[in-house]
């Protein structure tokens, strides 16, 4: 069987333009958009909460209700840290799902690479991304998931 020479390259060509816009996307070669900084009043009255990749002191899964805000500009990125017991642990495969705080309270997942060897059961201190996905779940991506020691601060 002869192969066309011009469509085997037109074939080459194509896979290659695909090759090439796959990799810049890859890469995040699109033009990043610059985040808000939250001016300090908004963390007023939120210990939990703080600047991005800033320590946060954590709350406690009956105290957080009251720190949540209704909002956080789209533009913007709050992380949140919160100390409970681990309710879920799951994985897909790449992510692990890390929970806690019981019902009918707030409830926190955290998305993470890693649960550091957490059990069900574990004391544990949760720090990443917050996202609000309603009046009682609150989404941590990315996110850290820690063992707390008797301190409230994650093992080293």
């Amino acid at each position: 069987m002869r192969v066309n020479a011009l469509s085997l390259i037109r074939s080459r060509r194509r896979r290659h333009a695909l090759a090439a816009a796959s990799l810049s996307v890859a890469l995040g070669l699109e033009p990043a958009l610059a985040q808000t900084l939250l001016p300090d009043s908004f963390f007023t009255g939120r210990p939990a909460f703080s600047q991005p990749e800033q320590p946060g002191k954590p709350a406690s899964c009956e105290d957080i209700a009251g720190q949540l805000p209704d909002s956080v500009p789209p533009d913007s990125r709050v992380d949140m840290a919160i100390a409970g017991t681990v309710s879920l642990i799951q994985t897909d495969g790449a992510l692990w799902y890390v929970a806690v705080c019981p019902e009918p309270g707030v409830r926190v997942l955290c998305v993470t690479y890693s649960t550091n060897e957490l059990k069900l059961g574990d004391k544990a201190i949760l720090r990443g991304g917050y996202n609000r996905q309603d009046r009682r779940h609150v989404l941590l991506d990315p996110c850290l998931a820690s063992p707390e020691t008797g301190g409230g601060t994650p093992d080293p």
